[in-house]
């Protein structure tokens, strides 16, 4: 393949969406992936100009929607190096940094995504590791980079490492904070329910949130923690339009759906003029993810 990185045929149409693990089109970002070298790729993304879940009051790139694409993008890049799609992907590390700019309001971005891997590793002659590192631009111009990992491993594995741990959803709670306290225009995207101590918030999972819950898992997924964490972080500061500088996150075990999950919120500092905030998300005091954050406000 060529490389057509300023091609507009970059952001023709959408991929196959089992290849980023979508069933919904409309969740489905990338839009072409092409090879540049033997480890680098650009992938293309189109975000929509207004989205019922993702998107900022100020027009600036969403670290959540930022966060997503790169999700897509891993996944499809490992199915193109031979991952049969039967196969499950586990991600211990994500980090996202968004640049201050706007996007143009009256377009769709188009968002041209390189990546390069840093490191692949195989097992029985088949991929079942990665670290990839990302730049996004739009035009030419970077609004935010990214790195992600994964760990790749078949059915038989996956099942073996699940052991028997209930994977029923569970009912969502009925306790949440209000959409407009962690910056959304629904219920049904609050992922919190109301404190019981000071910065701590009760995680809550709606199975049939359609974004998060676009196709069927056995656990909570990471994304969904992801924006958990900013919600937290939203309702720590009294600022539902807060949003990520920069995250780094680790995801130390899957998140049961039968796990009872406190997401606790700990100010660290400030860091060029950003709120520095740690998230953790603990189940019987262990630590399920860890989320260091420089928050902005706009």
């Amino acid at each position: 393949m060529g490389d057509r990185m300023s091609d507009v045929a970059l952001f023709e149409a959408s991929v196959r969406r089992e290849l980023v693990h979508k069933r919904s089109v409309s969740e489905v970002f990338l839009t072409d992936f092409v090879q540049s070298s033997s480890r680098r790729f650009v992938a293309g993304a189109q975000w929509p100009r207004w989205h019922v879940f993702y998107g900022s009051q100020d027009g600036s790139p969403d670290s959540a929607l930022m966060a997503e694409t790169l999700r897509q993008a891993v996944i499809f890049l490992s199915h193109l190096c031979g991952v049969p799609l039967t196969h499950k992907f586990i991600m211990p590390h994500m980090g996202i940094s968004v640049e201050p700019t706007a996007l143009d309001p009256l377009v769709p971005a188009q968002v041209a995504v390189e990546l390069d891997v840093k490191d692949m590793k195989l097992s029985a002659g088949q991929l079942s590791a990665l670290t990839v590192s990302a730049r996004f631009l739009v035009d030419g111009t970077a609004i935010g980079e990214g790195t992600a990992g994964a760990r790749i491993v078949n059915p038989a594995t996956y099942e073996r490492f699940r052991g028997t741990v209930p994977t029923e959803p569970p009912a969502a709670g009925e306790d949440l904070l209000a959409c407009a306290d962690v910056g959304h225009a629904t219920q049904r995207n609050v992922m919190l329910g109301q404190s019981r101590r000071p910065l701590v918030w009760p995680l809550r999972v709606d199975p049939t949130h359609p974004i998060f819950f676009d196709h069927p898992l056995d656990h909570v997924p990471g994304m969904l923690l992801v924006e958990a964490a900013r919600q937290a972080v939203r309702a720590a500061c009294s600022r539902p339009d807060a949003d990520f500088a920069v995250f780094e996150a680790d995801f130390t075990k899957l998140v049961e759906f039968s796990y009872p999950v406190d997401v606790a919120v700990t100010p660290v500092g400030e860091n060029n003029a950003h709120a520095v905030m740690r998230v953790r998300m603990r189940h019987n005091e262990e630590t399920l993810m860890s989320l260091l954050a420089r928050v902005k406000v706009p």
